[in-house]
């Protein structure tokens, strides 16, 4: 039997071939290091220890996995080192799978990938659904013996269009929301902050002395429908302290620490802007409001400090394609300003 690969995941696989009633069967056994305490070498261990058990396993064994039956496994095998957010995902995802269920899992090829791929796309599905459906997919493929190296092609990306809305638009916006809204509208329009750090913050992340706010949380829905708060926000860059200023500080209230600043979850501030932005005729989205902070930063801080308030990776790609644009409003005040100039040195020259 081979010894245990480690995978970029940092999972620990062996794959084990034995021949049952003529046909020769293969199987993949996987263990992540958060399975065993974060032991890699537990973990190793474990993997092969897994794949033995099962060579020498002489019971009878049924050789038809169902697709859904593989992807049943790769969830309750994974349940334990998956996210709430994460696993609540993964448990609604073998619903789109339902025209292959049946099938068995070794029978699957790149052909039945690329006809899902294909009518997805159809179907108007971004590139980076389609590829996390079929990415659960092919692990619950490979933990159940089918680890073919499948060609497939997915549908062009195509960046999602941000709207942010215009100064004269936010200013709206703030003219007509109630004091809670008024601060969840603030903190993402003004300090970059994602709805579910908003909802997350509770009264031992308000600095007062500091005059910050300590971004370390985000609010996510479980497989139960619960809304909970859990450490760690989308990345490990966004942990972090933004400094506001007095006139913010003000418009907090206090609670207690382990109370909601906004008893809100990520979905009612959602509806509750939804509502918001019809009264005020806006019509961006809620997130369109952090690439409005992001965009008034970068008009006068340099990038890496834009990056440090909005928990951006350095160098961020998704910053400068995204995030960070021209206002209409700003770039026509430009405009004026140039063609002011235009004139003041070149107009003898460009009158007739």
């Amino acid at each position: 039997m081979a010894s245990a690969k480690k995978l970029p995941s940092g999972a620990w696989r062996v794959r084990a071939t034995k021949v049952i009633d003529g046909k020769q069967v293969r199987k993949s056994f996987t263990v992540h290091p958060d399975e065993c305490g974060g032991d890699w070498r537990q973990a190793k261990a474990k993997a092969e220890s897994n794949a033995q058990n099962w060579l020498f396993d002489t019971k009878e064994e049924q050789l038809h996995t169902s697709v859904e039956k593989a992807m049943q496994i790769h969830i309750d095998s994974h349940s334990a080192v998956w996210s709430p957010s994460t696993l609540a995902d993964y448990i609604k995802m073998p619903k789109h799978f339902d025209d292959i269920k049946h099938m068995d899992c070794m029978d699957v090829d790149s052909k039945t990938l690329q006809q899902i791929i294909n009518q997805w796309t159809f179907d108007g599905l971004s590139k980076k659904t389609i590829a996390n459906r079929i990415n659960f997919l092919r692990n619950a493929l490979e933990l159940a013996g089918n680890d073919r190296n499948f060609k497939i092609k997915y549908p062009k990306y195509v960046p999602p269009e941000l709207l942010p809305p215009e100064h004269s638009e936010f200013k709206r916006l703030l003219e007509m929301a109630r004091p809670e809204e008024k601060l969840f509208i603030v903190l993402a329009g003004l300090y970059t902050l994602r709805r579910g750090e908003i909802a997350g913050l509770c009264g031992e992340d308000i600095l007062w002395d500091m005059h910050s706010i300590y971004v370390h949380t985000d609010r996510v829905k479980t497989k139960d429908r619960d809304w909970i708060r859990k450490e760690m926000p989308k990345t490990a860059q966004s942990v972090r302290r933004i400094e506001l200023a007095p006139e913010v500080m003000d418009m907090i209230p206090h609670v207690g620490p382990k109370d909601y600043v906004i008893e809100l979850t990520p979905d009612a501030i959602t509806r509750r802007f939804e509502r918001l932005r019809a009264k005020a005729c806006v019509t961006c989205r809620f997130h369109d409001l952090r690439k409005y902070a992001a965009s008034i930063r970068s008009e006068i801080m340099p990038g890496k400090y834009v990056e440090a308030d909005g928990g951006w990776k350095p160098d961020s790609k998704i910053l400068k394609s995204i995030y960070d644009k021209p206002f209409k409003e700003t770039r026509k005040e430009y405009s004026k300003k140039i063609n002011d100039k235009i004139i003041k040195d070149y107009g003898e020259q460009l009158g007739s």
